[in-house]
């Protein structure tokens, strides 16, 4: 398409900032965030890194013709951009995408650019608002979560709703996902009990996603609060436990390869923030499939 010709068809939004969010350990990240609008920095659940810099984040988002949108993000600490980010179960940066009514999720991987920013660009599903969560470990720095609201076309929805339908079972192609238990304490780590058969038989044909067993995205219902956690063994479990809340938050996970076999049973650890209802997305693989499996779980 000629360059004058994509100018007068793409609209851009207006340079988004967001706030920071703590800097979390490798299996959770999570923080109650406030709207882009305002870039008004703010402190949220978890262990500082000593030594952190105050930092920002910027988001450029063009919204392009046949249902594409373009996202530019960068983080800024101490007046620069930052460049260099660890890599975190494979990716330099997770970003997860929710429509504001929770009902469309997307887990992709923009690419770090040598200028700092992080670029992708998505066929998104449907005309929403939309909010975006980057998730990655700044070098020197630590975990930091920045959350994005993008509002793509006028249609966005004026009430969240709870996106899944309560239960421990779900169905996802071939295979039943059961998740023990679906109440949560508050302010507390919980451990959230995972089995996955296939035809009435614990499913032998597992393998690791992004170098863990499974990823598990968790978002209020209420107040968009995030967090990230990864499958677990039974002896992960028990190394994490030995310890105290912070040990267990800390603790690293080297990433499994690809060709490696995962459990049919396995575990998560979360600490829900607040009393309320999340939409919890567990992805995993089965055989070279990758599965969402959609659960409702609550925290009181």
């Amino acid at each position: 398409m000629p360059a004058s010709r994509r100018r007068s068809t793409e609209r851009e939004f207006p340079k988004l900032r967001c706030k920071v969010i703590v800097p979390l350990a490798l299996i959770l990240a999570f923080a109650p965030i406030v709207p882009a609008r305002g870039a008004v920095p703010i402190t949220g659940y978890g262990v500082l890194v000593s030594g952190m810099q105050p930092m920002q984040a910027f988001a450029r988002v063009t919204d392009e013709p046949r249902g594409v949108v373009r996202f530019d993000m960068w983080e800024v600490a101490s007046g620069r951009v930052v460049r260099t980010y660890d890599i975190d179960m494979t990716k330099r940066a997770h970003m997860i995408v929710v429509t504001d009514d929770l009902g469309t999720f997307e887990h992709v991987h923009p690419t770090l650019q040598s200028n700092g920013h992080f670029t992708i660009a998505l066929h998104l599903p449907r005309r929403a608002l939309y909010h975006v969560y980057l998730d990655g470990l700044a070098h020197g720095v630590g975990r930091t979560v920045f959350r994005f609201d993008v509002p793509v076309g006028s249609n966005a929805p004026a009430r969240r709703r709870v996106a899944h339908a309560a239960g421990t079972s779900v169905r996802v192609g071939p295979y039943v996902v059961t998740i023990d238990p679906t109440t949560l304490p508050v302010g507390a780590i919980a451990t959230v009990e995972v089995g996955i058969t296939k035809n009435g038989k614990p499913a032998q044909d597992l393998h690791p996603y992004l170098g863990a067993m499974a990823h598990g995205v968790f978002v209020g219902i209420d107040d968009l609060a995030y967090m990230h956690a990864h499958g677990m063994s039974q002896q992960m479990l028990a190394s994490s436990t030995a310890g105290d809340c912070g040990d267990a938050m800390m603790m690293s996970m080297p990433p499994l390869p690809p060709g490696a076999r995962v459990p049919s049973r396995f575990a998560f650890q979360v600490l829900a923030p607040r009393g309320q209802d999340y939409d919890f997305w567990l992805q995993f693989r089965g055989g070279t499939t990758l599965y969402t499996a959609p659960f409702l779980v609550t925290a009181r």
